[in-house]
């Protein structure tokens, strides 16, 4: 629990001064004693402000709940210094009193959703401090529980969802706040009483019913009721929607019974998992625990020969070395090539080669494999001399092996890595002359071209043409064109870097590549002077690749030779929303061929009715939002060749907060549509897939660190698809996945939020204000220069400011120069990106 945020401490004095901050708003604002207030409390502000100057609103209370009382809240100081208007002769109207309370639990409730805890906390302890309805004080009560829930104040929410269960028991949010109740007794230790709060939840009825007979089976389990447990368990088992759920339960069933010492149906529901799912990892860490069943149960044979079946089956697992562990501890005999292989996947390097080692020794007749994986281990332990050693002797004496060409580029890898660049090159070289017809030739000749050009050498240009011309029709054919054309460029030498982009532009005029050449064909035509040549190349680049990185860029040119990738955008937002809905939605009505006054974008019967719908809803309404999400995508990828049902779907999804679900809808639903491009679909749809949600928080935040806006909506679409609880493959947390450490970093440097924890990342709220100040701060370190600044969110400071010194200068040339593929590509698709919101939402500033 949170200590720092068990309860509100802003009194109405409190509340008095920011009221008078925000009628008289200077450019600090939004800032108190130098740090950054929340917004929310601007807004309250203004509501309060409303309900203490009208004599018909119930006045707000002198503290709020739990609030410390100041020394001068008996009397706030008046919101303006201005005089009063002198009154008129003319009877003024009855003023109508402001909805104070409902306002409040809007607000709260709006707070809660971006993870504003102190925001929602106290709107929403005002809200039932001033009410007196009953829906109202429900409503307020649940999202009050929820609250607390996210700030971990467990008590807390189980208090409160008590209350709402006492004062409201015939509320529709009584019966979610039985389920949320059990979430918070679960995480207090109150297991019985968890379950008693899910059995409730289910005597009132849900469309969820496998999934919270499966919590109610982890609650039961925990207050040490096993036998109800699993009677919960099997009722989820019988009634699971999908085998994902099903066998994620028969494996607590399993575990169950082996807990209770009844191995043979622990057995049973492993081997009744076995025979169905089909995802390699997950059978074998289900096939370690049957072995290690097995052998608890006595059938100690049975369970090695289980263990070795996961070992031979699926040796990249990790599953597969914890099997091994015990096979090599028990005493039973596993080949060392096997236990080679096994051990190199775990990361186990030197036994892997000590393994393979014994195997090579033990005989003449030996498989090539064993010196792939010694090479390979050699290679990760840093051993790039041993290394090659093992894939020389590969390459030499096994050319049978189906890693044999594999090998040829390790050799030259390892050669590389020991900084013998003369002998990689000649190693890449070799193998294409030996085998020209193989798959991987063209790939070692580019690969030769890639090290002379990290090394720097001048004849990298030369075998980047080398590859292009020995491989015409490879994959590799007309980047290598373009890569030479660069280094040729990078050396003065103009006319050669032409020659080369001239021959990709017109070999390869469908290539991927062919736009980035047109680019540099005018870059180099306008460096020598040729503005007629360098026009006709921008222009064509712009023509063929209109939304793409380089058509862009061109365009850029085109209008500005020295414009940069990133010039900042005004935002304004679409003046008329419902006006842009009604045409997007004849316009889909027409390709549709839908009758007139369709309602194309109310869910129909189908839809409305189908189990996976429901059940999402229903989970996403609890909070559930990977379970929903999961429900919700299987609906969406269900319908994804109906082009009405995604614009649906994308409505719905967008109205409950699953952005990333309604954005991929939207976008699908554009490629399906006689639209060429995002922007000639209407601009609701394109918006729809082009969104700026929390708007308020980006527009702020982006103010405060002078920012463009856009580009911050941009970065998000790129980053998250503007998915709160968002994780990368790198560990990257929440909606502009800033990976732990440099979480940890801000948080040090803003000393907010208290107590800050890395779970916080995924509460919009903060995740967006460390994003924009960490961006920020990438944009101070470069002098204002975005691709520079992008590079740096991404690829990490050091890297960028190296990039930039090798690039001389040139904001094209530092793309290209980019050491990493992921960091390039980003920088390109948030240009795309940019771009559209650019023609969605803002125009260039003069």
């Amino acid at each position: 629990m949170r200590e720092a945020r068990k309860q509100s401490n802003l009194t109405e004095h409190q509340i008095s001064i920011t009221i008078w901050d925000v009628k008289n708003p200077s450019p600090d604002h939004l800032r108190d004693n130098g740090k950054r207030r929340p917004p929310i409390l601007a807004v309250l502000a203004v509501l309060l402000a409303s309900s203490i100057s009208t004599a018909s609103c119930i006045p707000v209370p002198a503290t709020l709940p739990g609030a410390t009382p100041s020394p001068s809240a008996t009397t706030p100081p008046s919101p303006s210094p201005t005089a009063t208007p002198t009154p008129t002769a003319t009877p003024s109207p009855t003023p109508t009193p402001t909805p104070v309370p409902a306002d409040l639990l809007q607000l709260g409730e709006a707070a809660l959703f971006v993870g504003d805890i102190d925001g929602a906390t106290l709107a929403l302890q005002a809200a039932l401090a001033i009410s007196s309805d009953a829906q109202l004080g429900a409503q307020a009560l649940l999202a009050l529980g929820q609250t607390y829930l996210l700030d971990q104040a467990y008590d807390q929410a189980a208090d409160a969802f008590q209350e709402l269960d006492e004062r409201y028991p015939d509320s529709e949010q009584a019966h979610a706040a039985h389920f949320l109740h059990a979430e918070a007794l679960m995480e207090t230790g109150n297991a019985a009483g968890a379950a008693w709060q899910y059995q409730l939840y289910l005597k009132g009825g849900t469309a969820i019913g496998p999934y919270v007979h499966e919590w109610l089976g982890d609650a039961l389990q925990a207050a040490g009721e096993l036998d109800s447990a699993l009677n919960a368990y099997r009722v989820a088992v019988d009634s699971a929607p999908d085998l994902s759920l099903e066998v994620g339960v028969r494996e607590k069933i399993g575990l169950l019974h082996a807990a209770e010492g009844d191995f043979a149906a622990a057995l049973e529901q492993y081997d009744a998992i076995l025979a169905q799912a089909r995802i390699a990892d997950y059978r074998a860490r289900i096939g370690h625990l049957a072995a290690e069943t097995a052998i608890l149960a006595g059938q100690v044979e049975a369970g090695y020969a289980r263990h070795l079946e996961i070992v031979l089956e699926y040796p990249a697992s990790p599953w597969a070395y914890q099997s091994l562990v015990v096979l090599v501890g028990a005493g039973v005999p596993v080949d060392d090539l096997t236990r080679g292989i096994v051990d190199y996947h775990a990361g186990a390097y030197s036994p892997a080669v000590a393994a393979l080692y014994r195997y090579i020794e033990s005989s003449e007749s030996h498989s090539g494999d064993a010196h792939y994986y010694a090479g390979l281990a050699h290679l990760e332990a840093g051993s790039p001399a041993l290394a090659a050693y093992q894939f020389r002797t590969l390459v030499e004496t096994h050319p049978e092996s189906p890693f044999w060409g594999e090998a040829w580029l390790h050799w030259g890898k390892s050669l590389e890595e020991q900084g013998d660049i003369g002998g990689a090159v000649q190693v890449y070289a070799n193998f294409a002359q030996t085998a020209p017809s193989h798959p991987l030739a063209a790939e070692s000749l580019w690969s030769a071209a890639q090290a002379l050009e990290r090394s720097q050498d001048h004849d990298a240009a030369a075998a980047y043409e080398s590859c292009q011309a020995a491989y015409p029709a490879s994959d590799y054919a007309a980047q290598a064109l373009f890569r030479a054309g660069l280094y040729h460029y990078r050396r003065g030498e103009t006319a050669r870097a032409v020659s080369d982009w001239q021959a990709l532009v017109e070999q390869y005029p469908s290539s991927e590549h062919s736009s980035a050449a047109y680019l540099w064909l005018g870059k180099a035509r306008l460096a020598a002077g040729d503005t007629i040549s360098a026009t006709a190349a921008f222009s064509q680049a712009a023509r063929i690749d209109p939304l793409g990185y380089y058509g862009l860029r061109a365009a850029d040119m085109l209008q500005d030779p020295f414009a940069p990738p990133f010039r900042p955008a005004s935002y304004a937002p679409p003046a008329d929303l419902a006006a842009e809905q009604a045409a997007a939605e004849a316009w889909l009505a027409s390709w549709l061929g839908l009758a007139s006054g369709s309602r194309v974008g109310e869910l129909d019967a189908t839809l409305q009715d189908d189990p996976r719908l429901q059940r999402g809803l229903e989970l996403w309404r609890l909070g559930q939002w990977e379970a929903a999400r999961n429900e919700l995508e299987n609906l969406r990828r269900a319908t994804a060749d109906d082009p009405l049902a995604q614009y649906r779907l994308a409505l719905l999804y967008r109205d409950i907060g699953l952005y990333r679900s309604s954005i991929i809808a939207a976008s699908n639903l554009i490629a399906l549509s006689p639209a060429a491009s995002t922007l000639d679909a209407p601009p609701f749809l394109a918006r729809l897939a082009y969104p700026t949600h929390y708007a308020e928080l980006v527009l702020s935040n982006a103010m405060e660190q002078d920012l463009p806006p856009l580009l911050v909506f941009a970065l998000i679409r790129q980053e998250s698809l503007f998915e709160g609880f968002a994780t990368s493959w790198a560990y990257a947390h929440g909606l502009m996945q800033v990976i732990p450490s440099t979480g940890a970093y801000i948080a040090g440097q803003l000393g907010w939020p208290p107590d800050y924890e890395t779970d916080d990342l995924y509460r919009p709220y903060v995740s967006i204000r460390f994003g924009t100040w960490y961006l920020a701060e990438q944009q101070d370190r470069f002098a204002g220069q975005l691709h520079a600044t992008l590079a740096g969110y991404n690829g990490g400071p050091t890297n960028a400011a190296r990039w930039l010194e090798a690039a001389g200068g040139d904001p094209d040339l530092f793309l290209e120069t980019i050491g990493f593929r992921e960091t390039q590509l980003y920088l390109k698709l948030i240009r795309e990106h940019y771009a559209i919101y650019t023609a969605l939402y803002g125009a260039p500033l003069e």
